[in-house]
């Protein structure tokens, strides 16, 4: 009876230190409106599904866009290109997507390489200049005071 008991307490005691894990491990990513202006500029592409999206999702992105203002500005010009066609995908292409991405990282890197090209002469890379600009740096003043 004394070790059903204390067995009993030893799992309520995981039990109960496991979820207390999970829930300090998860990271609620800020709503829209509490984003500062400049991340809301760099993720413009996905504002409309930025409420639809996952923590995981989120939390993402913004790690994307705290890297971005070091990017290059053709670095930042192809991320919001990518960005942008991204967002415009539905929830099977990119299913679709992630799915053949995963086929191509399994392969050894000739058959990659081979496949790239294949996928490069069948949709040629645009040569003319890009539409999207990269979002400018912010302007910090000093204060005064």
């Amino acid at each position: 009876m004394g070790q059903q008991r204390y067995r009993i307490i030893a799992l309520l005691c995981g039990l109960l230190w496991s979820v207390f894990a999970w829930s300090a491990g998860k990271v609620n990513a800020p709503a829209w409106q509490a984003m500062t202006p400049m991340q809301q500029q760099i993720l413009a592409p996905v504002a409309t599904q930025w409420a639809g999206m996952s923590d995981v999702q989120r939390t993402r992105l913004l790690a994307v866009a705290a890297k971005y203002p070091k990017l290059k500005p053709e670095e930042q010009v192809r991320f919001q290109r990518r960005l942008a066609t991204w967002s415009n995908l539905t929830k099977e292409q990119r299913e679709l997507a992630r799915q053949n991405y995963k086929k191509l990282k399994q392969l050894p890197p000739q058959k990659q390489q081979a496949v790239k090209q294949k996928l490069l002469e069948k949709h040629p890379v645009a040569t003319q200049p890009a539409t999207v600009s990269p979002v400018p740096a912010p302007v910090i003043q000093k204060s005064s005071i």
